[in-house]
């Protein structure tokens, strides 16, 4: 992706505040910006300590859910009659979204100090940070990392001088989205297919390995070591609009905008903002047609919806989308939602595991239908059809691929329907090749 843009004025820099610094990847060099100092801080409290301060701070899961991250780790048995694991997602599979990446690029003792934290906080043995697999430059920039923590004594039997056991260990996927699906990823370490699993029972209880286990996003990780050291307090001061959303975070923007890149914000940022200041704008005198917000899982918002809407969990709800994991796609007025919508559709049909009837089936026939629609042979009945798979593939499947799919085959058909219309009245040609069934 290259280097970052250089942080705006109206940014609030916490998590990317050394991007772009090559000193930082380093144990010296983060050391020398005070990395470790958190995970001192934490060794020296009890677990529980740890646990409560993330609860305070209002920190939520980052990867696309938002659940709260110390409720999540609260869940782990307090008892230690079995081994605990940690699990560090660093899959990020999400079209549209690119910011785990750079943290692992810039930052990866940080990643390494924060996974610390939490597997001591959880009372966990092991951490698994499972790393996507096309991943080449920030696995070998973790993997130096990971190497440097040892060698200097952060981590291993004796982890910073504590008595405390501390190992971690990077696992290497295959490329598969839907092994970003928490139950999946397990299933991927444990050397099984990457099919979801059904709950319950729930990681904390029966996780990896059949142990309890939490499963944390890089980004949610990330901010940890922040909190430590400025406190809960500090952290739930950054919120612009709903108390529920707190801290900051970082948006993956693509698409047709001037500055496209990852940008750090603080919740409750109107997205406005963030593509006509932050971003630039449309590029080429364009204007904004639509903006899917929190990767291409998530509901399509139109100009309207976008122009209105607040980056925070309750902000997105509320104009009828969601979060997700921040990945910003943004089309102007020059986009053909039809195609797009079909590629995403593609996308999820090639990605399905198959294990669901309805995802398996779904996926395919939506993509079908929509290619046929492109390919100028479609029927007023079909944008029907597609509202009723896309009904029956949302709810009622293992994990939430086939959900996901269906959001924006569903949103795209009610904001943008006089599109698909001029397909099936003949009044737009045929998008041509690289769409026939």
């Amino acid at each position: 992706m290259g280097y970052p843009h250089q942080p705006h004025a109206k940014e609030t820099v916490v998590l990317s505040q050394y991007f772009g610094d090559p000193e930082a990847r380093t144990y010296q060099g983060w050391v020398k910006r005070g990395g470790y100092a958190a995970l001192r801080t934490a060794l020296a409290r009890k677990p529980a300590e740890i646990v409560e301060i993330v609860k305070e701070s209002g920190l939520r899961g980052r990867g696309g859910a938002g659940f709260p991250t110390g409720l999540k780790w609260s869940f782990m048995p307090k008892e230690k009659s079995k081994p605990h694991y940690l699990c560090c997602n660093a899959d990020e599979s999400e079209p549209g979204t690119f910011k785990d990446r750079e943290i692992m690029r810039w930052t990866p003792h940080g990643l390494i100090e924060a996974c610390a934290i939490a597997q001591y906080a959880i009372q966990a043995e092991v951490t698994y940070i499972y790393i996507r697999g096309e991943f080449t430059e920030p696995l070998a920039i973790m993997q130096r990392a990971l190497d440097e923590a040892y060698r200097e004594g952060v981590l291993g039997a004796n982890a910073m001088g504590t008595g405390k056991r501390l190992d971690m260990y990077l696992h290497r996927g295959a490329g598969a989205y839907i092994c970003g699906e928490e139950t999946a990823l397990m299933n991927s370490i444990e050397g099984r297919r990457g099919n979801p699993r059904i709950r319950p029972p729930f990681p904390a209880a029966v996780g990896v390995f059949g142990m309890p286990t939490t499963i944390n996003n890089v980004e949610t990780l990330a901010a940890v070591p922040h909190i430590l050291n400025r406190g809960a307090a500090w952290y739930k001061s950054l919120c612009l609009s709903n108390p529920k959303s707190t801290g900051t975070k970082l948006f993956s923007v693509c698409g047709h905008v001037r500055r496209p890149g990852n940008y750090e914000v603080t919740m409750g940022f109107p997205l406005k903002d963030l593509l006509y200041d932050l971003c630039g704008g449309m590029r080429g005198g364009r204007t904004l047609k639509a903006c899917i917000p929190g990767g291409s899982s998530v509901p399509i918002l139109n100009r309207e919806e976008t122009e209105s809407c607040l980056l925070d969990y309750e902000g997105c709800a509320t104009q009828g989308t969601m979060l997700g994991s921040g990945g910003v796609i943004v089309f102007d007025d020059s986009a053909d939602m039809v195609y797009q919508i079909m590629r995403l559709a593609r996308f999820y049909a090639h990605e399905s595991c198959a294990q669901c009837t309805q995802c398996r089936e779904g996926t395919a026939w939506v993509t079908k239908i929509l290619q046929r629609i492109l390919a100028g042979d479609g029927h007023q009945k079909d944008l029907d059809l597609l509202l009723d798979l896309s009904e029956q593939m949302t709810g009622k499947t293992i994990c939430v691929l086939s959900d996901s799919c269906a959001a924006p085959v569903v949103s795209g058909i009610r904001k943008f329907r006089q599109e698909f219309e001029a397909y099936l009245t003949g009044a737009r040609r045929p998008a041509g090749a690289g769409v026939a069934v």
